[in-house]
Parts: structure tokens; C-alpha cells; sequence
């Protein structure tokens, strides 16, 4: 393997050693040492941010198909380098334990043997290929998570992530701004990749209710800048390192990607996360917040004429609206298919919806594709995440910490909630970005409880010490 392989796995390795007794999360002791070691795991996800925001996931690599996009291909090398890395003897996964692992540990399970019972019966070639995209995906989520969770062993490192990752929804909240505002359409600038073909074409800029919606994926965006908020606040708070201007602008731009989506489920995910990161805020900081978030929200809402009403007479409309009934009506026709494999399902990816049978619900998606078992593991992981960070935030009392912790289960949640009401997992943007905030919060679970280790061997140390010193005496 070459010497950048090895020093690719990244932070990880040698971290439970008895030289590490005096790591801590802020970045000293033997993984801060070797600087190519420390940021080769940031760089790779740092990478990856900028090739999901940045590039549209419908421009792929033909030879390939749907699977074959920028993030995509990136994520599937930080699988393969975990895998590699961990098969050789460079990283050993099980010297760092925390939960998210197990989430994914349940997917893969329940996805290969849904895999395996499809193949039992003829397929389609499309529902074969749907299924090896499938796998491909999950390979990919999970290489991401595993890396952020096993491979960012300081603070500093996590924050360079955060840093990519609020300023790529940034630049979708720009183009989004540019879509909603001005009609201008940079998506088709970003598709001219050399190598790559459009795989679908998506429409144009298209109108709700009166007013411009962003083209593409427009709910996966205002659900992802939902989810985006409360780390951007927590870098806002705490990345003292950089100058004020570039911790609120990012801030600013992902806020007005929300509106611009048009979508209730943006509404629900900024609801879920600001509120759930506001409340674990110390007194002291949650007052300002709470008093500045009516300010801000009328700002945003206010830009753009008839936006509010638009907004508010969708939720006032409630289950008469068609998208809403639509979905509604949708549970009677899921039961009826997922008794035809009730226990792991017809295989991954593999329900093509029709015009009447579009579910918009992940765990509806996930009943039929993976059955029963899978729709429990596909809960799993979502809730895991969410518990992970607030158990993590519970056993520290360093404040950034504990503030960082409750930004990641505010997203966390926000992604858990808003499942219900798009099928989320068929949107790459939110299905990477979600598996990059499961591994963050992995990560934090690490930090936290070296700094435990640390502290408890620094108490008993100081323990020994004085019982030689009264021994002497």
C-alpha cells in the first residue's frame, strides 16, 4: 500500500494506547503529533462536502448509471479506504466504540439478506440495477460516517468538517436565492463536468403557489438547510479562529435557502432543530436567541413578497391539501404490498413509484423495500444518532461541547422527523449530509469519552501520589 494509504486511516490509530492517557478533545497528545495523520480524515470529508453541494447529483459517469455521480464516487473511496485500511491492520474499529456504528451495523444486515431472498425469484434488470445501487449507496454512507466518527480524534478537526459543510449549504442557498429571485439557473454551469452525462433532466424553474421554486430536489433542500442551521449557529458561537464575517454570512445564505424552498418540511426541520438546539442551550445564551429568532425569521420571510401567506395557507389547508391527502391515502396501498413480503421486503431501492403510488414517506419507502425488519433498522438509525448526541452532551461539562452536541441531535432529529414526510433516502444531498452528521455524532461520542478516560486516570494518578506521599511521611 502506498505511504499516502498509510497515513490516510487517518487519526485514528494508536489512540487507546497508554501514551494517549493524555490526549483531549482539543487536539493534544500523540494523534496531533503527526500533522499528515491528523488532517488527511478532515481533508477527505472536506472534499466530499464540496463535491455533494457543489455538484448535481443527476450528472453521473454513464458506465456506472445513478450511482455514478461526484459525492457519490467520493464517498465509495473513504469506503473503500476504511475497509482497506481496517483489513490491513491500520485501523482497528473496535479500539473505538460508539453507537452510530450499530445503526449501520443493522442496515447492512437487513439489506444483504433482502438482497439475497430477491434473487430468489427472476427480476427485472431494473430492479436489480435499483438494488445494486442500493448496496452502492449504503457503502457510501457508511465510509462517510465511519471516517467521521473513527478518523476526526480532536475538536479542531470536527470543525473544519463544520466549516465545509455550512459553507457548501451556503452555496446552495445562494444558487437557490439566485433561482427564487432573479430567475438565473446556475445548476446548468455546474452539470458541465468533463466525462459525465446528465442522467435525468430536471425542469426548469417552476411556480407554487404564485411564486418561483428552486429547480431540482427542493424539499431535500430546505430540509438539509434546516438541519444546517444549528451547526452554523455553534460555529457562529465558537469558531473564535475565524473572523466574524465568515461565521455569519454561511449563517445567512443556508437561512434563505429555508423560504425559498417553499416546502413545509423545510418549516418542520428548522422548527425541530433550532428548537431542539435552543433548548440545551445554557440560560445565558438561549434568552438572546429566543428574543433574536422572531427578528430574524420576519427578515427572511419579508424578502420575498407572499411568501408568508403562501406558507401559512398551505398549513392551513392541513390533510385537505392534495399533496398531504395524497399521502394519507397512500397507507391502505403500502399495507396491501408489504404483505407480499412482509419481513425483508421486495429488496433495496427496488419500489418504483407511479404517479398514483408516490409515497413521500422514507418509512413507508422502507416498509415495502426492506419489510418490517428493515423499517425497524431504518428507525434505529435514525433515532440512534439523536440518543448518541444527547447521551455525549449528558457526560461533559465543557461547554462547547455540550453546545456542539446539541447543534448534531437537533440536526439529527430534524432528519429523523422530516423522513415521514418525503421519501429522503432517494435524495443524495440529505442522504449523505444526514450519514456526515450520524458520524459526527459518533465522533463527539469518542471525544467525550477519552476526555472521561483522561480525567479519571489524571484523578487516580493524583490518588497514588498522595498515598506515597503520606506513606513517606
Amino acid at each position: 500500500m502506498t505511504q499516502m494509504g498509510r497515513t490516510a486511516l487517518f487519526d485514528a490509530k494508536g489512540v487507546h494506547g497508554p501514551s494517549a492517557v493524555a490526549a483531549t478533545s482539543r487536539g493534544s497528545g500523540p494523534t496531533s503529533a503527526d500533522p499528515s495523520r491528523r488532517g488527511s480524515a478532515a481533508v477527505l470529508l472536506q472534499l466530499f462536502v464540496v463535491t455533494l453541494f457543489v455538484f448535481p447529483s443527476d450528472t453521473v459517469i454513464k458506465a456506472i448509471g445513478a450511482g455514478g455521480f461526484v459525492a457519490a464516487l467520493v464517498a465509495m473511496v473513504a469506503f473503500v479506504l476504511w475497509l482497506a485500511s481496517t483489513t490491513l491492520g491500520l485501523h482497528n474499529p473496535l479500539d473505538l466504540r460508539h453507537p452510530t456504528r450499530a445503526a449501520f451495523i443493522g442496515l447492512w444486515l437487513v439489506s444483504l439478506v433482502s438482497y439475497m431472498l430477491m434473487h430468489r425469484a427472476p427480476q427485472t434488470a431494473t430492479a436489480e440495477l435499483a438494488a445494486d445501487r442500493w448496496i452502492m449507496q449504503l457503502a457510501g454512507m457508511t465510509g462517510i460516517a465511519l471516517i467521521a466518527a473513527e478518523c476526526l480524534s480532536t475538536l479542531s478537526a470536527i470543525k473544519r468538517v463544520l466549516r465545509a459543510l455550512v459553507w457548501g449549504g451556503a452555496f446552495c442557498g445562494v444558487v437557490a436565492a439566485l433561482q427564487f429571485w432573479t430567475n438565473v439557473d446556475l445548476a446548468h454551469l455546474l452539470r458541465m463536468i468533463p466525462g459525465f452525462t446528465i442522467n435525468i433532466v430536471n425542469s426548469d424553474i417552476i411556480s407554487r403557489g404564485g411564486l418561483k421554486r428552486v429547480t431540482g430536489t427542493a424539499i431535500a433542500l430546505g430540509v438539509v438547510a434546516g438541519m444546517l442551521l444549528p451547526i452554523a449557529l455553534y460555529l457562529v458561537l465558537y469558531d473564535h479562529e475565524r473572523r466574524p464575517w465568515k461565521r455569519w454570512v454561511p449563517m445567512v445564505c443556508i437561512a434563505a435557502a429555508v423560504p425559498v424552498s417553499i416546502s413545509r418540511s423545510a418549516i418542520v426541520s428548522v422548527a425541530v432543530a433550532i428548537g431542539l438546539f435552543v433548548v440545551l442551550l445554557p440560560t445565558a445564551r438561549r434568552v438572546p436567541f429566543i428574543v433574536a429568532l422572531p427578528v430574524a425569521v420576519t427578515a427572511v420571510f419579508f424578502s420575498a413578497p407572499g411568501l408568508i401567506s403562501t406558507l401559512t395557507h398551505f398549513f392551513e389547508l392541513g390533510t385537505s391539501d392534495p399533496s398531504i391527502l395524497h399521502r394519507t391515502n397512500n397507507y391502505a396501498y403500502v399495507e396491501d404490498v408489504v404483505r407480499l413480503a412482509p419481513w425483508f421486503g421486495t429488496g433495496g431501492g427496488t419500489y418504483i413509484p407511479t404517479v398514483q403510488h408516490i409515497l413521500d414517506n422514507q418509512y413507508l419507502t422502507t416498509s415495502i423495500e426492506l419489510g418490517l425488519v428493515g423499517l425497524l433498522a431504518l428507525t434505529y438509525y435514525f433515532v440512534l444518532p439523536v440518543a448518541t448526541a444527547l447521551v455525549a452532551r449528558q457526560r461533559t461539562t465543557d461547554p462547547e461541547m455540550r453546545t456542539l452536541c446539541g447543534a448534531l441531535a437537533g440536526s439529527a432529529a430534524a432528519a429523523m422527523l422530516c423522513s415521514a414526510a418525503f421519501d429522503s433516502l432517494s435524495f443524495p444531498m440529505f442522504t449523505y449530509c444526514d450519514a456526515l452528521v450520524v458520524g459526527l455524532c459518533g465522533a463527539c461520542w469518542i471525544l467525550v469519552a477519552r476526555s472521561r478516560d483522561t480525567l479519571a486516570t489524571s484523578v487516580g494518578l493524583s490518588k497514588k501520589m498522595a498515598l506515597i506521599t503520606n506513606g513517606r511521611s
